[in-house]
């Protein structure tokens, strides 16, 4: 496993849209070009790193309204129950601060990758399956059917030099890409 940087990939088969999060397409693994070659990033780690982050969000939210609930009450209802709004506040500012910590936790999770080609083991890569996909990105459905967004959607076949057929599913704008990816990382493969 190797950490991969943002700036330093190129992702192959992103999801289009934010709708594909609860789909099948999840389960297909997260395909990356490096400078050393094709990587395969774990899909299903980084989702559940959003789905946490987006708990920890909304605990924040929550915790935030109770602590403005406690000033309110401290301040609002007589000198016997203030020390209950206190303890509310605090309360509830200590639950932000261990939340906060927790969240830098899960901001730390970066890409990890798996080799599974280099560059100098591919003899060719062909373009297959291209198709086109609706990939709007609007709630209604019925906007999707009127106004539809398309986007060129393929397979990458890599054939390596010792004969194995390695099938990248769902690269978008894949021809682009495969030219991108050639001239970003210097390759000279057919």
């Amino acid at each position: 496993m190797k950490e991969l940087k943002y700036d330093e990939i190129v992702i192959l088969n992103p999801l289009q849209t934010r709708y594909q999060m609860l789909s099948s397409r999840v389960l297909i693994p997260l395909y990356a070009a490096a400078i050393d070659g094709i990587y395969r990033i774990n899909r299903a780690k980084r989702v559940r790193s959003f789905a946490s982050m987006l708990g920890i969000i909304i605990g924040i939210i929550v915790l935030a309204f109770l602590a403005m609930f406690g000033i309110y009450f401290a301040f609002t209802v007589g000198f016997s129950y203030s020390i209950v709004g206190i303890i509310i506040t605090a309360s509830s500012v200590f639950g932000i601060i261990k939340l906060v910590k927790i969240g830098k936790g899960f901001g730390k999770i970066g890409n990890e990758g798996e080799l599974v080609v280099s560059w100098s083991q591919v003899k060719t890569i062909t373009v297959m399956n291209v198709r086109q996909e609706n990939v709007a990105n609007r709630p209604s459905l019925v906007l999707n059917t009127i106004a539809p967004t398309y986007k060129e959607i393929g397979d990458w076949h890599v054939l390596t030099i010792d004969g194995r057929d390695i099938t990248i599913p769902d690269v978008d704008d894949p021809h682009n890409k495969l030219n991108y990816v050639k001239n970003r990382f210097n390759l000279n493969f057919s």
